[in-house]
């Protein structure tokens, strides 16, 4: 029985050692399919060519992601008030004050380095006490400053200490491109109207985009949401067109109220 025992655990041994043989050469042959699968060209991912560029976003038609496009634009549009008076402005990414900037402008600059786009006749009462202007968004209130301003095109700039996201600038607009106006009418903030680019007369982008007290001083963007002017005035009466509602051209801030150095960022190119 002593032997017999034996002889079985002797047996066993040598059954492990060879299963252990068998297991080792099967995990190195395994281990060299996998190097081998390593070495191996990978071919790329295909493109998925339902991703659109910016470029390639069709500007006559709706975003197809409306309500992320105005989601991003509602967090960079805010509230203008000047005592008494009630608007909407959009904020810009500008370069500093110019070279020939005098001392008291680069000192603003350095204290309020953010800037927002507005209205003039939503701050006049402010020219004589530009700290009085104030700028909320999302229930936040900004300290603000009234940085410059534009009577004879009526636009004006704010310059805010905290940092919001800027909206981008559009290419020169079409006839019929889709549009939208983002804004704060009696106080509604964060309201949008949809509409499309009628024409362009002179500097005035008109739209069909229906415009409320409010609104004026925020942004008119396209489909990529890049804002195409400064929502401004709406005409009607018995003298005047039918729902026509104006936005101001970039191109003014550059003749009047900021620096329009960067060739990346106004690329309109009006005549004088």
């Amino acid at each position: 029985m002593a032997d017999g025992a034996g002889g079985g655990g002797r047996w066993v041994s040598w059954a492990a050692l060879v299963v252990g043989v068998l297991a080792l050469v099967v995990g190195l042959a395994a281990l060299g399919e996998r190097g081998d699968a390593v070495e191996e060209p990978v071919a790329a991912s295909p493109v998925d060519e339902s991703l659109q560029s910016q470029d390639e976003v069709d500007l006559f038609a709706p975003p197809e992601d409306l309500g992320a496009l105005l989601a991003t634009v509602q967090e960079s549009t805010v509230i203008i008030e000047c005592k008494g008076s009630q608007g909407s402005g959009w904020v810009i990414d500008l370069e500093g004050p110019g070279p020939d900037a005098d001392a008291e402008s680069v000192e603003l600059d350095r204290k309020y380095p953010y800037e927002v786009i507005t209205n003039d006749h939503v701050i006049e009462d402010c020219h004589e006490s530009p700290r009085k202007v104030k700028a909320t968004a999302q229930g936040v209130t900004y300290d603000a400053v009234l940085y410059s301003w534009d009577v004879k095109n009526d636009l004006a700039l704010v310059a805010i200490r905290q940092e919001v996201p800027a909206l981008k600038l559009s290419d020169e607009p079409q006839p019929g491109w889709w549009a939208a106006a983002v804004g704060s009418p009696y106080g509604l903030e964060g309201s949008v109207s949809i509409g499309n680019i009628m024409n362009i007369d002179g500097l005035r982008v008109i739209s069909t985009t229906p415009l409320n007290a409010g609104n004026s001083g925020g942004p008119l963007i396209n489909s990529r949401g890049d804002v195409v002017g400064t929502n401004t005035a709406t005409l009607s009466g018995d003298d005047e067109p039918q729902d026509w509602n104006i936005a101001m051209a970039h191109y003014v801030l550059c003749k009047e109220i900021v620096v329009c150095d960067s060739p990346s960022g106004w690329s309109w190119n009006w005549a004088d």
